[in-house]
Formats: C-alpha cells, sequence, structure tokens
C-alpha cells in the first residue's frame, strides 16, 4: 500500500475545513458548558427564600423569587395567543404593573383558556397589589407567518420593541412571571429551558464533519502498489 500525493489545493481545502469544524465544535461544546454552569446557578437562585426586589437584574435576579408592589395598568393588558397547556389551547395574560417609581414591570400572569368565538378577559383588581414573581430576560426571539400579529390586544408574540411603542411607558428590562394569586389563572410554569443539549448535539455534528473530511482525504489517496 502506498499513499497518492494529493493536489496542494486539495491539501489546504482539506486542512482548513477540519480545523474550521472542530474550532466550531468546540466553540459549540463551550457554549454548552456554559449554560450548563447558568442552569446550576439558576437552579440555585430558584431555591433561595422570597426577598423584596430592590431593582436586581441579571445572572444573579434570574429564577430568582422576589415580592414587588404595585398597581396594575389594565390599558397593557395584551393576550398571547396560541399557548397550550395540557394539551388545550390557551393565552398567556400578561399586564404592567406600575411601581412606585413609576416604571412598569411587565408581569405574566398566568395562563387563560381559549374558548371559540369569546374574546379572552381577564379583569385585574384595583389598588396596591404584592405579588411573588420571578425574573428571567426580555427574549425576542420568535417565528411570525403573518405581517398583521397584533390584533387589539390579542398578539401573537411578545414584541418588545412594539409593546414599548403602544405603551410610552418606562419598562424593566425584564419579564416576571406571576407565582400567586387569587384568580382562576393557571401558574403552574415550567422551568426554563437553555437549549444546553442543542449546543452539544451542534457540537458532535461539527466534530463528525471534521472526522468525515479526514477519512475521506485519506480514502481517496491510498492506492495499492500494484496500481
Amino acid at each position: 500500500m502506498s499513499f497518492r500525493r494529493p493536489r496542494l489545493i486539495v491539501l489546504i481545502a482539506t486542512v482548513l475545513f477540519v480545523a474550521l469544524t472542530v474550532r466550531l465544535g468546540f466553540w459549540q461544546l463551550g457554549r454548552g458548558l456554559h449554560k450548563a454552569e447558568l442552569a446550576e446557578l439558576r437552579a440555585a437562585q430558584a431555591l433561595k427564600p422570597v426577598a423584596p426586589w430592590q431593582g436586581e437584574l441579571g445572572e444573579t435576579a434570574w429564577q430568582r423569587r422576589f415580592s414587588v408592589r404595585g398597581v396594575w395598568r389594565p390599558e397593557g393588558q395584551i393576550f398571547l395567543d396560541n399557548r397550550v397547556r395540557a394539551g388545550q389551547a390557551g393565552f398567556h395574560v400578561l399586564a404592567p404593573l406600575q411601581l412606585a417609581d413609576g416604571r412598569w414591570l411587565l408581569v405574566n400572569r398566568g395562563w387563560l383558556l381559549k374558548r371559540p368565538g369569546v374574546v379572552p378577559q381577564a379583569p385585574l383588581p384595583a389598588g396596591e397589589q404584592v405579588l411573588t414573581v420571578r425574573f428571567e430576560p426580555p427574549a425576542q426571539h420568535y417565528v411570525e407567518l403573518a405581517g398583521d400579529t397584533a390584533a387589539g390586544a390579542v398578539w401573537q408574540n411578545l414584541d418588545w420593541t412594539r409593546y414599548r411603542a403602544r405603551t410610552q411607558a418606562p419598562l424593566v428590562a425584564a419579564l416576571a412571571w406571576q407565582l400567586d394569586g387569587a384568580d382562576p389563572l393557571a401558574r403552574d410554569w415550567p422551568a426554563p429551558g437553555l437549549g444546553i443539549e442543542k449546543h452539544y448535539a451542534y457540537a458532535g455534528q461539527w466534530f463528525l464533519f471534521a472526522a468525515l473530511a479526514a477519512f475521506l482525504f485519506i480514502f481517496l489517496h491510498w492506492k495499492r502498489r500494484s496500481e
């Protein structure tokens, strides 16, 4: 057996491709490990006792339970459509709580069952409210299949830019998920995922591409001595 000398351009292209895919594999692996650390941090935060919120945001606040005080602003309430719970379609009911400093804290109040032909309603109690909430960053990743996705108070997704333009109010840069309350809204929120497994899967794909390229390079340039 002997090894056929490859063309220089083929050798360079193979080396560059293998180096790139290996680098991308380690990058995805690093992102997965980083998110795994964040998941551990957030799990520890969720076990801490409820504390009055003093404006904390960021990784030291996400998933931690806080108590907040404020007054509901009904004019800012919206309903996010097509939210499924236990196999049933419904809405997530979002409403702003005006804090003592004047800012609005957008709160996901809970899940409301969708009834065909019935306009969703979720009355807000008057007066000062004390809520137990957990905070999450204001995510903005979604896919919309139609151009008109906000019909009055019913929206397909929470678009922060659109919501700010509609309310013209100073918003806290976080979404609060309400954990308690006497109204009939459902609040059995699942633990949010960080997509850790996705990064590990992508890392495996990149490493597989690198191995396949190296194997093909060797296979195509290996020949018998009799040739």
